[in-house]
């Protein structure tokens, strides 16, 4: 008898409907994107670290390669945590369209991608320190990553502030 007079369990999809209800402020978004960002740059340059010390990726050549490899599975890794937590109040696409959503990301990221290799290139030929080299790149690109996946990406629908 006890067991009629409990409510169900809200699913999964209305858990996170629920958490993505109230629109985030800008202040806190661009706080979650530093820190989403600052792990992604933990990632990247770890990633960096193996190709160049484990791996051997020694040569100039090898080390663009190398930067190129890591930026990559490091915006991997963003897109999954922007999604969830730093865009988490965004509309999720439809079933299906994860794969679009995450090539869009991929090719908003694009433009700082661009910015990071010709940056690191031009910096490697005066033999600046790689993981320094790195980090001037991702500092270039942060601003524009953003604006790009806030108002591209992450879209949310505009609300009219109505004042009585």
């Amino acid at each position: 008898a006890s067991l009629s007079k409990r409510t169900p369990p809200k699913s999964a999809a209305a858990c996170r409907k629920s958490s993505r209800q109230k629109a985030m402020r800008t202040p806190e978004r661009l706080k979650r994107f530093l820190l989403v960002g600052a792990s992604a740059f933990i990632v990247n340059a770890a990633l960096l670290v193996f190709f160049v010390e484990t791996l051997g990726f020694a040569s100039s050549l090898l080390k663009n390669v190398a930067n190129v490899l890591a930026m990559e599975l490091s915006i991997f890794y963003n897109f999954l945590i922007s999604r969830m937590w730093t865009w988490g109040d965004a509309p999720r696409l439809q079933e299906g369209r994860l794969a679009a959503q995450l090539a869009a990301f991929n090719g908003a990221a694009l433009a700082g991608v661009a910015l990071r290799i010709v940056s690191f290139a031009a910096l490697e030929s005066r033999q600046i320190h790689y993981l320094l080299n790195l980090t001037i790149g991702v500092v270039l690109a942060a601003a524009l990553d953003f604006v790009l996946y806030d108002r591209l990406i992450f879209k949310r629908p505009v609300r009219v502030r109505q004042e009585w």
